[in-house]
């Protein structure tokens, strides 16, 4: 189980299920409301929480040694970013009594996703809804339609504000 060191007990009845949620965000435009709503709805329903975000592949793997040295760097940079967001967002999370764990894994978004919701044994999957059109899900595929379909367990989508 995560452990922030700052859990804060919560009351309510013998039989409630302490729920596991994996959340997992993109750290994009937007990310900011979904994360808000996902807290929301988590501190309602949840005791355990991961936030995740997946990196891309492993540079090595798909070319990166090959790079200038300053691409490398941007990279190594915004991946250290990322990690800082998510940091920073767990601690909202934990202010609300939840115990948060922030995850940042470099592979395939699906395959890692499930990976991990395995891992933790996560009772749910927490995502925003998808911003793009049907045209890029013609062409590279829906994570949400993905994870829906080989998740173990719940999916759940929260739809855009507005």
């Amino acid at each position: 189980m995560p452990s922030s060191g700052r859990r804060v007990e919560r009351t309510g009845s013998a039989h409630e299920k302490a729920m596991k949620l994996l959340v997992i965000t993109d750290l994009e435009e937007g990310a900011g409301d979904f994360l808000a709503t996902a807290r929301e709805w988590a501190a309602r329903f949840a005791d355990w929480v991961w936030i995740v975000h997946v990196e891309g592949p492993d540079p090595a793997f798909v070319g990166y040694d090959a790079g200038p040295q300053e691409v490398r760097d941007a990279v190594a940079h915004e991946i250290r970013d990322h990690r800082k967001q998510l940091e920073d967002e767990a601690d909202l999370w934990r202010e609300t009594g939840l115990d948060t764990m922030a995850l940042t894994i470099q592979g395939p978004v699906v395959k890692t996703v499930l990976a991990e919701a395995e891992k933790v044994e996560a009772d749910a999957i927490v995502m925003a809804a998808p911003s793009h059109g049907r045209l890029h899900d013609l062409l590279l595929g829906n994570l949400a339609d993905s994870l829906i379909r080989k998740a173990k367990c719940p999916v759940l989508v929260i739809p855009a504000e507005g």
